[in-house]
């Protein structure tokens, strides 16, 4: 079990063990270990996720791992940041994100003049490892972006009252929003903008979705009584670095890596093909890394059916950009 887990089970150990006291409470997530966690699915909602608190008995901890006020006797993690640049703050309460995909997040709050700040922290010592970011505006309301966040990293955020006049905490009623917008591909497109392939990687201009190849296959042949002689199979528009592999009933598979745009496939003529089996051009291309290609491209294969004395009308299909499988045409 996660040590910050370890720590949360103690906690909620000894709370249980207080008797309930006649006045306010403090808010059930004003210490660091009790931390209130954001549904990641409800958080990428139209919707959104949403708490309601009160932050007027909330309290700051001088040890982020002893957070109860029962007096465990647990410590070791230091004090809580307190500090936005030049402002103060107090009265905080927490919250956790642990994101299932790459994405970004937006956090406001309305109630009071406000503090936001999001830490990363270490799943196994439960001790925050570094600030992503503060957000301090003067007012009732706080909006805070946040670009970028790692699947599989976790976040706690902290929103605490800044300090007025006299030292004063703002404090009270507290309505704290997130909007979690997930890359799930990790295409740099958020799933929320439109991406139109949200599990495929591709670039913003083709919608999010990798770009189809616009090959243009040509094939000649002669007239046999059982089927055809091929005489020249070439594919033009070849993207520089496509693989390209074409196949007959009868022939050895032919395989090239177009270094032009236009590729021949000289080893196929001059073969004869039998009626009934095909003439297939398989056509994929991998990531480039940059360009259009970035992402890969989604393939195309051509088959042509054999017939006696000729063939029938070609065909054209799909591949999936990562698997090569047959797909649907976007």
């Amino acid at each position: 079990m996660p040590f910050r887990s370890l720590l949360i089970t103690a906690t909620a150990a000894g709370a249980l063990a207080m008797a309930a006291p006649a006045f306010a409470l403090p808010p059930r997530n004003d210490n660091y270990l009790s931390s209130l966690p954001i549904d990641p699915a409800v958080a990428s909602s139209d919707t959104g996720f949403t708490d309601n608190t009160d932050t007027t008995e909330a309290t700051t901890q001088s040890d982020l791992f002893n957070p109860s006020r029962d007096g465990q006797p647990l410590g070791g993690a230091g004090p809580e940041n307190l500090a936005c640049g030049a402002t103060t703050f107090g009265k905080t309460v927490w919250y956790d994100l642990h994101p299932p995909a790459n994405g970004g997040v937006e956090i406001t709050t309305a109630g009071f003049d406000a503090v936001v700040t999001m830490y990363e922290w270490n799943k196994q010592t439960a001790r925050i490892t570094r600030n992503v970011r503060c957000h301090d505006r003067s007012g009732l309301t706080e909006d805070m972006i946040v670009p970028t966040v790692r699947k599989g990293h976790a976040y706690t955020i902290q929103v605490g009252g800044v300090a007025g006049p006299g030292g004063v905490i703002a404090g009270g009623p507290l309505e704290f929003h997130v909007d979690y917008f997930p890359d799930t591909d990790n295409d740099g497109f958020l799933d929320g903008e439109g991406d139109k392939c949200p599990t495929t990687p591709g670039p913003r201009a083709f919608g999010g979705c990798p770009p189809e190849l616009n090959i243009s296959p040509s094939l000649n042949f002669d007239s046999t009584a059982n089927g055809i002689t091929i005489n020249r199979l070439i594919v033009g528009r070849v993207p520089r670095g496509a693989k390209v592999t074409a196949t007959c009933g009868g022939c050895r598979a032919q395989k090239v890596t177009a270094r032009r745009s236009t590729v021949e496939l000289r080893r196929i003529e001059g073969r004869s093909v039998r009626a009934g089996s095909k003439v297939r051009v398989r056509v994929t291309l991998g990531r480039s890394g940059k360009g259009k290609y970035r992402f890969g491209a989604t393939g195309k294969l051509i088959t042509w059916p054999v017939r006696r004395g000729g063939i029938g009308l070609k065909k054209e299909q799909c591949l999936h950009e990562g698997t090569g499988r047959i797909q649907k045409c976007r």
